[in-house]
């Protein structure tokens, strides 16, 4: 019995050795890929589609809704009005079936197919009236182009324009329309869903974004499986990371610990507050290593910003935003990079941008610690 245990506290040992060594994030990297390929699988199908539509129905009613609940108070000295829109409002807003028939409305064909883009034209050209109206008289390039815009808006040619490029537009959209119910009809004959909604490159960002903690909102789930799956996730995937994150980030102070100057026999980080040489010196190597650190972070931003900056066509300002708040794990997900949806650009702007930065930035948290504590 001794033998045998001796035998198993060696592989243990070695089982620890080499986890710390790498293989927890061996393991956190299949556990990504197995999580994203459970989400996929559970958003990728049918229901997952109508229950998009469904949502944007739901939001375009309730924005039309909105809109004319606002205006309820314009309508107060005429009774007559007044019934009529809340005969409107009722109809919109306890309908249950108004999202799906909304849905099913296509305002740009009822424009073209009605000719009402002259009726447009001259509304965007009264607007060019009242616009020039407004500015001020010294602003003589800003009238001169209103005038100028108003004369070409006033032409019979340019509503031609505007309907014939509204013709063409509506005959490649419906042109598309067919061609898609056509491969619809040829794959659900084959038993496979009409179209890809959530591919596994889109699984691999939304599930990045939720170990990450940066929570973007691009694309979140909308089948209940999807949202169960999600919060298992939340519940495994996190504290996997934070421990990858703890590991690597104790090995790299360890590793500048010993550069600049400190034995790794002197662990104990709690005596950094006490006045002694030895605490000093010690604090002293602790802020160099800071250094070190957040130089490497700088760096390491100002590499994915230039990449960011040739690759999405951003302002600088923008790409500076983006930068800051996706270190910092904010992600408010106003501007998300196309790439990262892609499978390629899910794996390799994980792997060599979102992960080390936040292993340095952890890093630079564990190391600054104990001198605030």
């Amino acid at each position: 019995c001794q033998a045998n245990n001796k035998n198993f506290m060696k592989k243990y040992q070695r089982f620890c050795v080499f986890w710390r060594r790498g293989g927890n994030w061996a393991a956190f990297f299949l556990f990504w890929f197995f999580a994203s390929a459970i989400i996929s699988a559970l958003e990728h199908s049918e229901q997952n589609k109508e229950l998009n539509l469904e949502e944007e129905s739901k939001r375009d009613v309730g924005f039309i809704t909105g809109f004319f609940k606002a205006k309820v108070d314009h309508f107060k000295n005429d009774t007559k009005l007044a019934n009529q829109l809340e005969r409107i409002i009722n109809l919109m807003d306890e309908s249950p079936d108004m999202p799906r028939l909304w849905r099913k409305v296509d305002l740009e064909l009822v424009i073209v197919k009605h000719q009402m883009i002259k009726t447009i034209v001259e509304v965007v050209k009264d607007e060019f009236l009242r616009v020039k109206e407004d500015l001020d008289k010294d602003d003589i390039s800003g009238r001169e182009l209103a005038d100028t815009t108003i004369k070409l808006l006033a032409e019979d040619d340019t509503a031609s324009v505007f309907r014939k490029s509204g013709e063409a537009h509506m005959k490649k959209v419906v042109e598309n329309r067919k061609e898609r119910e056509k491969k619809c009809l040829e794959k659900r004959n084959e038993g496979q869903p009409c179209e890809e909604h959530w591919s596994f490159g889109h699984s691999l960002h939304f599930t990045s974004t939720v170990f990450t903690t940066t929570g973007y909102g691009g694309a979140t789930p909308i089948t209940a499986g999807g949202k169960l799956a999600t919060i298992f996730l939340i519940i495994i995937q996190i504290p996997f990371f934070l421990h990858c994150l703890a590991t690597t980030a104790a090995h790299i102070n360890r590793m500048l610990d010993n550069i600049l100057g400190i034995s790794s026999k002197h662990d104990d980080l709690e005596d950094l507050t006490t006045e002694t040489a030895n605490s000093r010196q010690r604090q002293l190597v602790m802020l160099k290593g800071l250094l070190v650190l957040a130089s490497v972070l700088l760096i390491h931003m100002v590499v994915a910003a230039v990449y960011h900056f040739c690759t999405t066509g951003w302002s600088f300002s923008d790409v500076l935003y983006f930068e800051f708040v996706r270190t910092a794990s904010v992600g408010f997900g106003d501007i998300i990079p196309e790439d990262e949806f892609t499978l390629a650009g899910a794996i390799l702007k994980n792997l060599l941008i979102n992960i080390p930065g936040q292993i340095v930035t952890f890093a630079m948290f564990v190391r600054v610690l104990p001198l605030i504590s």
